[in-house]
Order: C-alpha cells, then structure tokens, then sequence
C-alpha cells in the first residue's frame, strides 16, 4: 500500500500527536479513507518530513502521531519558471509538472500579447488556487518544499525587480540555444516564457537591455505549457548529471 503524504500548516514535532480537521479531515475520511493505524507522512514545509500512523478517527478530526521526522536537503530552490498567464487548463498544468519536477518558483506573468490583463484577472485567487494544485503535486510526487508561487506582475514590473544571478528568455529566433548558454554550478537562474501570441520586440529588447540571455529551445514553436516543462526539465537533468 502506498504510503500516505499529506501536507499540512499545522505545528509538527516527533513524538508529539497533531489533530487534523476540515479540509484534512475530508481528504483522509472520504477520500482516501484511511483506517485507524494506517501510517502517514506529514510535512509542513519546514524541510521536514514526519512519519506517524493514525491514532484516532472522530467525526471532526483524525488524531496523528508521529513517531519521527527527517530532514530533506533543499535541491533545485533557486531556480524559476517565470510565464505568461493563459488560459487554463494552460496555467494549472505548467504549476502542477512543474512541482512534480521539482521547480524552486513560479513567477506568472502578464505581457503585452498575454489572454489577460491585470484588470481582468484576480490575482489572489488564482494565486491560492495554484497554491493548492502545489500542495497535491507536492504530496502526489513526495516534495517535502512547496514550490513558491508569486503573485502575477507585469512583464516590465518582472524585468525591472528580478534579481537572479542568471537571467534566461526563451526566444525562437534566437541563435543560442538553451544548453549554450546555461552555465553549470547554477545556483540562481530564472526562465521566462512567452504567451502564445510571443514576447513583442519592444519586451525583448527591454529584456535584454536588462542583462536577459535570450535562448531557443529548438526549431519549433511550442506552446506555453511545453516550453515551461521542456526548459526546467533540461536543467534539472543536467543539474542532476553534474551533481552525481
């Protein structure tokens, strides 16, 4: 039987016992249906990971104790997708591979030839809404850190404010391609993907007058989901590869 991850806010510490309610309590009742001693992994997002069983079932919550906890090294945290919002199930899908990749942040974005604009969008709700779709990939892929989620900002607010040592914007026509240019050990790195409509050449040249390498991830032209997944997948593989 898999082993039961499931993230949670509350306060943790080993040989200690935690109660979960609401939200929690539904997910392990009725949907997971778990049974009393069925053991389970808690995390916080603390680094820690916390192996308990269930102790107790009640109508109103699930008592948890947990027995031990063990800490995960942080991998692949400063590294950023930064994208042009689209339409879903656009968004959710790039949030939701790029937690199971392992992504350090996500940085939407709204430019010139983006779906939205800022007027039209609420960006606390679809920020918390994303949030949750990096809880389930969290716990569905054994993360024990949430992914960031930023708030959405516009492409100049992005480019002025963004303080990565390595600055990446995915650009077709672009000469260089992306394994040309990203340089290992690379300990702080951001990727910025275009809408489906492109950068304009006034937001490219912006970017680059703002020490942004532009890159192309190859002949075709990909959409926005593609490109996100692609170009983080192509920097964890080498960082992966460097590190062994």
């Amino acid at each position: 039987m898999r082993l039961i991850r499931l993230y949670t806010e509350e306060s943790l510490s080993e040989n200690n016992t935690v109660f979960l309610k609401g939200n929690a309590h539904h997910y392990l009742s009725k949907v997971l249906r778990v049974k009393e001693s069925q053991n389970v992994v808690l995390f916080n997002n603390t680094g820690f990971d916390y192996f308990g069983h269930i102790k107790k079932i009640t109508n109103k919550y699930f008592e948890i104790y947990l027995e031990k906890k063990c800490f995960i090294d942080a991998k692949g945290q400063d590294i950023e997708i930064a994208f042009s919002v689209c339409k879903n199930p656009c968004s959710d899908l790039i949030v939701q591979k790029l937690t199971e990749l392992g992504v350090g942040s996500i940085q939407p974005i709204i430019s010139k030839n983006s779906i939205f604009n800022q007027k039209k969008i609420d960006s606390k709700k679809k920020t918390a809404h994303w949030k949750n779709i990096s809880i389930s990939s969290s716990e569905q892929s054994e993360r024990t850190y949430l992914p960031k989620i930023k708030d959405i900002l516009s492409f100049q607010d992005y480019i002025k404010n963004c303080k990565y040592k390595k600055k990446i914007i995915l650009d077709t026509n672009s000469k260089d391609m992306l394994k040309d240019i990203y340089e290992l050990p690379m300990d702080s790195c951001t990727v910025l993907i275009g809408p489906e409509g492109d950068f304009t050449d006034e937001e490219y040249t912006y970017a680059r007058e703002s020490n942004f390498s532009s890159a192309s991830l190859g002949d075709n032209i990909l959409r926005v989901e593609t490109a996100a997944i692609a170009a983080f997948s192509y920097i964890q593989i080498i960082n992966s590869s460097e590190s062994k």
